[in-house]
């Protein structure tokens, strides 16, 4: 089956807790995103409050 994505993914894996993966799983619902997106938005937020500290 042809990738139909036009940037590269890799797909990678982890477990939480149940509780959690519910938190998870709501939020991401409640905005209408993806859990993908919602990864992206909190990775771009870690980023940048890990270089604020930084400077």
């Amino acid at each position: 089956m042809p990738d139909t994505h036009k940037n590269p993914r890799k797909i990678i894996g982890f477990s939480m807790s149940p509780v959690l993966a519910v938190e998870v799983k709501k939020e991401a619902a409640e905005r209408g995103i993806s859990l993908r997106k919602l990864f992206e938005e909190m990775w771009t937020l870690y980023n940048e409050n890990k270089k604020a500290k930084n400077t």
